[in-house]
């Protein structure tokens, strides 16, 4: 039974000289647990870099400060190692101090093969997002299918131990304008049955890189032959999977189809990067090297536009969804690329990066609700949610009614690190905290938003095959049966 007493917690954090593991999220929140006196403890780091790296601890305070404290070890993954040779070394940690707990935070392309050693052995999981990336996944058919292959896996592993905590720490799902905003369309379908019947998600990440910087690695790198789709856009395909249950009506499967790729080489060969470049350059702090981007980099994806249609079990339409992302718009950008960079002493830097994007979901002719940021990333976050109804159902006369949530992350009343604090308590066996635990995310309640990040996968794929064939093959969907 839960109780206020945590026993305690020993950690495997993997990844964790990673910016967001080391600086914005989950050593900040084991920090803050052990100040407030829990006994949590960081075991073990695996990163293929060395956290007690001095470089490394010149930009990351809350790294150090675990280091002098916990003194955990490093386990460091061997380019190519086998994956039986690295679960025997992970087996080996296990058995001279046993971990409750094990963070996933490295380059997704990784997650898969911790992600199953820790649940077949019992171990609490923390993943962030994607669950699964698998490389060349954009270009390459049969590595695409087995993004729901590893999923299937994992998600078996996890219900067949009673207990077992599997949990995603989704910012979007926990944050205040997004939960206000879903809970206008529960609120409708509720009290009057209107499912959902449209909704535009517009992303567009505005994150201009110089041609050379394709070829860094790192979580939101190229180099394994995917790209926005597994990282930048899984928050708002989690949103559309989430918003959709929300007012689900008589929908029971989706129509997805894929419009438009635009590939890393595509965009370096239309010369759309030389106009910032040239403006760029002359203040780089670096000298312009030659990209040489393999053939896995250039074919990964960077810009797309999925279409998908809401269908019952008649498969007749009620609606539909799209999804556009375009990563190289408007940037900021004004710095250039730095020998930190490529020796890998800092974070991956934001570089000009702009966070934009327009919701707009409507629930036929009752509701309308849009949310929509534009801003720097790293800057103010400012989310704006509008929202109107049909005066016949509003006693507002149906008003446009508006609200501006400001620092919307680190002011909403649930952040992530709230969630890695409270998904650590309890592992330690502590009576959840409400307020968190309800806006936290499972591993098999992401089960609709991995069937649709999978079937684009598929599609991406299946794109390149396409265009490389001797006849153009018509535009191919994939159907989605909605997990009931």
């Amino acid at each position: 039974m839960p109780s206020t007493t945590p026993h305690p917690i020993n950690i495997l954090l993997i990844g964790g000289c990673g910016h967001w593991a080391a600086t914005e999220n989950h050593i900040p929140a084991i920090l803050t647990l052990q100040r407030q006196g829990s006994p949590v403890r960081v075991g073990a780091i695996c990163d293929l870099r060395d956290p007690y790296d001095e470089n490394l601890l010149r930009h990351m305070p809350d790294l150090l400060d675990l280091l002098r404290w916990d003194r955990p070890q490093w386990i460091q993954p061997r380019p190519g190692e086998p994956v039986e040779d690295l679960e025997r070394r992970l087996d080996a940690a296990h058995a001279r101090r046993p971990f409750d707990v094990a963070i996933v935070a490295c380059d997704p392309v990784a997650h898969h093969p911790y992600l199953h050693w820790a649940t077949s052995r019992g171990i609490h999981v923390l993943c962030d997002k994607p669950i699964v990336a698998v490389p060349d996944a954009a270009w390459d058919v049969h590595a695409a299918a087995t993004i729901d292959t590893q999923f299937d896996t994992l998600l078996k592993a996890h219900l067949d131990r009673p207990g077992h905590l599997f949990a995603l720490p989704m910012r979007r799902r926990a944050n205040d304008a997004f939960v206000d905003s879903s809970r206008l369309i529960a609120n409708v379908y509720k009290n009057h049955q209107q499912p959902l019947t449209m909704g535009n998600f517009t992303v567009t990440g505005g994150h201009f890189r110089l041609p050379e910087e394709y070829a860094l690695g790192n979580a939101h790198g190229y180099t394994n032959g995917v790209g926005a789709l597994a990282f930048s856009s899984y928050h708002y395909i989690d949103l559309m999977a989430w918003y959709l249950r929300l007012a689900q009506g008589p929908v029971t499967a989706l129509r997805i189809t894929n419009h438009y790729v635009r590939r890393v080489g595509d965009y370096l060969s239309t010369g759309q990067n030389q106009t910032l470049e040239a403006l760029l350059r002359p203040r780089s702090q670096a000298p312009a090297l030659p990209a040489d981007l393999d053939r896995r980099t250039a074919l990964a994806e960077m810009d797309f536009a999925f279409t998908l249609e809401l269908l019952d079990d008649a498969r007749r339409v009620h609606g539909y969804l799209t999804y556009t992302f375009t990563s190289n718009s408007y940037s900021h950008r004004q710095v250039g690329l730095l020998d930190a960079d490529r020796a890998g002493h800092l974070p991956f830097r934001e570089k000009g990066r702009m966070s934009q994007f327009v919701i707009d979901i409507h629930q036929g002719p009752l509701q309308h609700v849009r949310v929509s940021k534009n801003d720097v990333v790293g800057d103010r976050y400012r989310i704006r949610l509008e929202h109107r109804r049909n005066p016949l159902i509003d006693p507002s006369g149906g008003r446009h009614a508006d609200a501006l949530y400001e620092n919307a992350h680190s002011a909403s009343k649930v952040t992530p690190q709230a969630m890695t604090a409270e998904f650590l308590r309890a592992a330690a066996g502590c009576t959840p905290d409400q307020s968190v635990a309800r806006r936290m995310t499972h591993l098999a309640g992401q089960t609709l938003t991995q069937r649709i990040y999978a079937a684009m996968y598929r599609l991406i794929a299946a794109r390149h095959e396409a265009d490389t064939a001797a006849h153009r093959t018509a535009m191919p969907s994939v159907l989605v049966d909605i997990p009931r």
